[in-house]
């Protein structure tokens, strides 16, 4: 294992939990008495009812690193559009940015009814038009909120 941990990559991870609804983060290793790169490191999130984990790596770095692809693996950006960490696939590409996982798109912020980490209320979220043209325009044909 590196003399080091990559600080930006698991504070980052933190943070997209956090940003994502969160309750709780944590990285750990599952055996003493052996190798650092041995011990089995593993990051989890706990979200209400669902925990997501990451398991068996050589170092905490990668075990947030893989967590964070987990996470962001499958989901939708607050463009509406697939996240994507990849050039080669269509979607909304987001990086790593010192720590903190930034999306490619500039769309606000998603405004939520409901507490952090509801899902119901982030489809609801999603669900709505992306700008303000496209709210008003659903408003007056009687399809949302405004």
């Amino acid at each position: 294992m590196a003399d080091y941990v990559n600080d930006d990559i698991v504070i980052a991870c933190a943070d997209l939990a956090g940003r994502a609804g969160a309750t709780s983060f944590e990285i750990g290793y599952l055996h003493d008495d052996v190798p650092a790169d041995e011990a089995g490191w593993y990051a989890h999130v706990q979200y209400r009812g669902a925990r997501i984990t990451a398991e068996d790596h050589r170092s905490p770095t990668g075990a947030a690193l893989a967590l964070a692809e987990r996470l962001l693996r499958g989901a939708t950006c607050r463009c509406r559009r697939p996240v994507t960490l990849s050039d080669a696939a269509e979607g909304c590409r987001w990086r790593l940015v010192g720590q903190r996982w930034e999306p490619g798109c500039d769309a606000a912020p998603l405004r939520l009814d409901g507490p952090r980490g509801d899902l119901a209320a982030m489809q609801a979220a999603l669900a709505q038009p992306a700008n303000r043209a496209a709210r008003r325009a659903a408003k007056r044909k009687g399809g949302g909120r405004g």
